[in-house]
């Protein structure tokens, strides 16, 4: 297909229009419309690049490279003439290069060099629903400039499949371009992953019947009319398997496509070829690149996400379903010159389950290099301009990463940090070269950084004894690096060929990367074992673990979670180790699943360290423990007890926290102690006015946790009896002996003590003699429990609360079972007592039932009251 046939052709002066008037738009372009190839050359061609450069951003290498070369073919032009491109490590740019292609962290990079953009003319960013992080902060970044200082300044936002009204809105409302979809139809397969039978196995038997049924139908014709065949695949070991099944394959070259792979090799699988190819990938022939020929897509419906895992502390590979909007750009490589096919290795009802889109990079990844872009930019990371703001947590978490290297402090960023803004890495490897740097060890530094960084160079880790497990792979290193037969070495230690190419290839990135942001170095000085393990610390403090008690192989790390070494590693007798490579375990998985493949022995004397006093409510003993604890960014090196050191009011307060989460167990109330407690909440609650103190209701046997008539937290007498009761002791059993009647006297105070008697009493004189003692419950009425005859004389009695609350009366049988309850005496006596008296005398005969119950002597002549009731 000729460019001038592509779709995109149809809106270029609808786009050139858009950019001329508004200087900025969004164009949505389906897969196969030719956006990425065509529209900047159009762009530059309509003079919109100004006097500047025209940027178009990438989200991957392989796709950046890819473009700048279909873009040079389509126009006659050389790569690294009237167009280039930059990616990390490799620029092939030259003095008339106008359009550049940029993976899109770069460009922040140059932001940060040149605030307003000087020389840039027109950004382009393409493929935008992928939603990179990188990309939601260029895209935020180019936007705080052109209001600020660049109004100028061109801005093209291109996506394949997008929601495009957010996009514009966040550009003042710019216009929206749409072009035509795909060319020719695809035919949509689905074909579901039988059970219990691995991805690769059947993405290579799909394969195999593709070829299969091309041969048997065109003979030796199927090498040129049949279509090349491009699968996707989650990651490497799929990728690695199903070429292992494949073969030779029928008359096919069979050639993966990932980001691992050196630029050679992806050239190779992008090439156009004659002859038939199987190109298996991962996402990265989603978007952007174009691989001529593709009739069938193969698709596993799987991808390799970074989702970072803050309890680790890092960035972890889950394989998860693609969206929506990724199964469409996959099918979308079937039809751009014909009619294609697509195989769905996943059934129907999945299929209408995906989610529409992807969940965006910002809102999952490790966000401590944006928000050192953002600090740099001179900018506050939770007032920024985001095009879509992350989470508060998230900011917060990258915050204190950068706190721990040392690249941040109260004042904002420190010398450390703006270094580190300059070097083209993760803040944490940048960390390891700069510490690297000032020891005179850049090499090291780099090599220990790629180490870090990229899978291990071992496939399986000889069994060695050592301080570190580092020194087995900087001896191999520096064997390839010495040895003419690269190949010997690398059989001789039984190393890992790709793993092994790309830590040499990161190296030799580092450390150019490091000459230029950091110039010449000192002259080493110190030991190199004990550099290295500085260097470790300077980018990794947050990796250092210390053994779990009862030895083995098990440690407890900076956070909290656990992880366990290697079975190979050198370092298994370590009391402590700083992880230089950690592999993250299945998610759900339990925190030992976390293997660390890499690790060195430390002294604990070369951490940075604080002590601290901790106190503890231990639940085994039901008492507070006090210790002084040494920590390493909260991970207890030591402990030991505080002496003069300790703290009585912490002891306090972690005694009163654990009676209030379990007051059955704290508090052995005796009845006299709750039923004071009653009575003064009872009336607190009747009479507010008198400013009684809230006092809590240290439980009932009827679930953990005080009641309380206020807040907790804000209720100063309540919290004030707690302080009471604890203060001086240190366990549920001293707290058991705590006299609460005595706490609470002192908190009532003299006036609340005379309230109390004179509102809520503790009892009532019965006229019949004696008293009668009363129950109370705040927000219920006081109860009286008392035998007919003890009110016998009584006419009525007194409303207690300041005449608010009516007593309840339980009269009670000879028996002592409740023959009435009443809140109104007088009236008992006047109506339902007749009732009761003719049904109760003659069950207790020998018990008075007066006539008249309420006068004074209702209990002095029992048998002549008798009498008269025959």
């Amino acid at each position: 297909m000729q460019s001038s046939d592509l779709p995109i052709h149809a809106v270029l002066p609808e786009l050139v229009n858009a950019m001329t008037q508004h200087g900025a738009a969004v164009l949505v372009a389906p897969p196969g419309a030719g956006k990425t190839t065509v529209v900047p050359p159009a762009l530059l061609d309509a003079g919109l690049g100004g006097e500047g450069r025209i940027v178009l951003l990438q989200p991957r290498r392989v796709a950046a490279r890819a473009a700048a070369r279909q873009m040079a073919r389509l126009r006659g032009w050389k790569v690294g003439g009237q167009v280039g491109y930059h990616v990390r490590f490799d620029r092939k740019i030259g003095p008339r290069t106008r359009i550049e292609v940029l993976t899109e962290g770069l460009l922040t990079r140059q932001l940060q060099a040149d605030p307003l953009a000087s020389d840039l003319g027109l950004v382009i960013l393409d493929e935008f629903h992928e939603r990179s992080v990188h990309a939601d902060l260029a895209l935020a970044l180019l936007a705080e400039v052109r209001q600020q200082v660049r109004p100028d300044l061109r801005l093209l936002v291109m996506s394949a499949t997008l929601d495009a009204a957010p996009v514009a809105s966040f550009l003042g409302d710019c216009p929206v371009i749409q072009s035509e979809g795909r060319m020719h139809p695809v035919a949509i397969e689905h074909r579901p992953l039988p059970a219990r039978r691995p991805l690769a196995d059947h993405c290579a038997g799909v394969i195999g019947e593709l070829l299969s049924a091309a041969e048997q139908a065109q003979g030796r014709a199927v090498q040129e009319s049949a279509g090349h065949i491009l699968a996707f695949l989650p990651g490497m070991a799929e990728i690695r398997r199903v070429e292992r099944r494949l073969g030779r394959a029928q008359g096919a070259s069979v050639l993966p496509l990932h980001g691992a792979l050196p630029a050679e090799s992806q050239d190779r699988a992008l090439a156009p070829s004659r002859r038939r190819k199987v190109v298996l990938a991962t996402n990265v022939a989603e978007t952007s690149i174009t691989i001529e020929g593709v009739r069938h897509v193969v698709d596993g419906g799987l991808v390799r996400s970074p989702r970072f895992d803050a309890a680790l502390g890092m960035e972890r590979l889950e394989t998860v379903r693609i969206p929506r909007a990724s199964a469409d750009q996959r099918a979308g490589r079937a039809g751009r010159t014909g009619p294609g096919h697509c195989v769905r290795l996943w059934s129907e009802p999945e299929d209408r389950a995906l989610s529409p889109f992807a969940v965006a990079e910002i809102r999952r990844m490790d966000l401590c290099r944006p928000v050192l872009e953002i600090l740099a930019w001179g900018a506050r990371p939770r007032t920024f301009g985001w095009f879509e703001a992350p989470g508060t947590e998230q900011i917060e978490r990258a915050e204190a990463t950068l706190r721990r290297i040392n690249a941040l402090d109260d004042g904002g960023l420190t010398t450390i940090g703006r270094t580190l803004a300059r070097l083209p890495v993760h803040p944490r490897l940048g960390r390891v070269l700069i510490a690297g740097h000032a020891l005179g060890r850049s090499r090291d530094a780099a090599t220990i950084a790629a180490l870090a960084a990229e899978r291990d160079i071992f496939v399986e880790a000889p069994e060695h004894a050592g301080e570190s497990d580092l020194d087995l792979r900087l001896q191999a290193l520096q064997e390839l690096d010495e040895e003419a037969d690269g190949a010997a070495v690398i059989r001789r230690w039984g190393l890992d060929r790709g793993a092994t190419r790309r830590v040499q290839s990161a190296r030799r990135q580092l450390a150019a990367a490091a000459r230029a942001a950091l110039g010449a170095q000192p002259q080493a000085q110190g030991d190199p074992a004990t550099d290295h393990r500085a260097m470790l610390l300077a980018g990794f403090p947050d990796r250092v673990g210390a053994r779990r008690s009862g030895g083995g192989r098990r440690y407890r790390m900076v956070g909290g979670h656990g992880a366990a070494l290697h079975p190979n590693s050198a370092v298994g007798d370590a009391e402590f180790i700083v992880a230089v490579a950690i592999e993250a375990g299945r998610r759900g998985g339990t925190h030992a699943d976390h293997v660390i493949r890499i690790a060195a022995a430390l002294d604990p004397a070369e951490l940075s360290t604080e002590t601290r006093l901790e106190t503890r409510f231990d639940a085994a003993r039901l008492a507070v423990n006090q210790r002084l604890v040494v920590h390493h960014h909260g991970l207890p090196l030591k402990e030991q007890q505080p002496g003069a050191h300790g703290d009585e009011s912490a002891i306090t307060a972690a005694l009163i926290e654990a009676a209030v989460a379990d007051p059955d167990r704290a508090f052995d109330l005796d009845d006299e102690a709750r039923a004071l407690l009653d009575r003064v909440r009872w009336l607190a609650g009747v009479m507010p006015e008198l400013g009684l103190p809230l006092l809590l209701e240290l439980g009932h046997g009827d679930g953990p946790g005080l009641k309380d008539t206020g807040d907790v937290a804000t209720s100063t007498p309540g919290q004030a009896m707690l302080e009471s009761l604890c203060s001086g002791r240190r366990s549920f059993a001293d707290l058991r002996k705590a006299p609460v009647r005595v706490a609470i006297r002192q908190i009532l105070g003299r006036d609340g003590i005379a309230a109390l008697k004179r509102h809520a009493p503790e009892s009532l004189p019965l006229a019949a003699g004696g008293q009668g003692r009363l129950t109370y419950q705040p927000g219920e009425a006081p109860v009286l429990r008392a035998r007919i005859q003890q009110l016998f004389g009584t006419e009525d009695l007194p409303r207690l609360g300041g005449g608010r609350q009516a007593v309840l009366v339980h009269l009670l049988a000879p028996n002592g079972r409740p023959a009435q309850v009443t809140a109104d005496l007088a009236g008992f006596w006047t109506g339902a007592y007749l009732d009761v008296r003719k049904e109760l005398r003659g069950r207790y005969p020998k018990h008075a039932w007066p006539e008249r119950p309420t006068v004074a002597d209702a209990r002095r002549g029992r048998r002549r009251g008798q009498g008269k009731g025959r």
